[in-house]
């Protein structure tokens, strides 16, 4: 698990979970089962693929099928097409042309790594409650939640608090709506 910031400030998690290969036998995916089960509460999964691999697609069918088992088959996905230095020119081809969100990248050489991070970063859903509030100095860790899981469009510190207009999520919103201002 690793914590990243989009270039517009929006924090979020990055989990990384077990690699696939087809035919995963149903005891490992048992075995492995809560951490699959992450990728079924996930806003976005970034599926990593071997370029160089002999049946890159037949993987990328292979991954599909278990995220379909796991209940995870309408989460938005970015295919990541790694090893592209090394793998063959008309597979990569081969894989943009039946995937419009693929991405040849090579985590050597560094190549397409920022289209792909701008592509991750995207898709990334925004949060939707617009709010202001004025948060008394000992609700901090309120502050803490709007900085990392939501969006500031202004923040001043004032006599009584700290005054925040921002954009959450409703789950946020919920929290704060005792501390909301009007705006007139």
């Amino acid at each position: 698990v690793r914590r990243a910031e989009s270039a517009d400030g929006r924090v979020y998690t990055l989990t990384d979970t077990v690699g696939f290969v087809r035919h995963l036998p149903h005891e490992l995916i048992d075995a492995f089962r809560s951490t699959l089960e992450e990728v079924s509460s996930a806003d976005l999964i970034l599926h990593v693929v071997d370029g160089s691999h002999e049946d890159p697609m037949g993987q990328i069918t292979a991954v599909r099928q278990v995220i379909r088992d796991i209940g995870g088959e309408k989460i938005p996905e970015i295919i990541a097409i790694n090893k592209a230095e090394i793998a063959d020119p008309e597979t990569i081809r081969e894989i943009m042309r039946a995937e419009p969100d693929a991405y040849p990248i090579s985590v050597h050489t560094g190549l397409g790594i920022e289209k792909l991070i701008a592509a991750i970063e995207g898709s990334l859903p925004r949060p939707k409650v617009e709010v202001r509030v004025l948060l008394p100095y000992d609700q901090g860790h309120l502050v803490n939640r709007i900085h990392e899981e939501g969006e500031i469009i202004s923040e001043e510190y004032e006599g009584e608090g700290t005054a925040l207009h921002a954009l959450v999520d409703e789950g946020l919103y919920a929290a704060l709506k005792r501390y909301s201002v009007s705006t007139t």
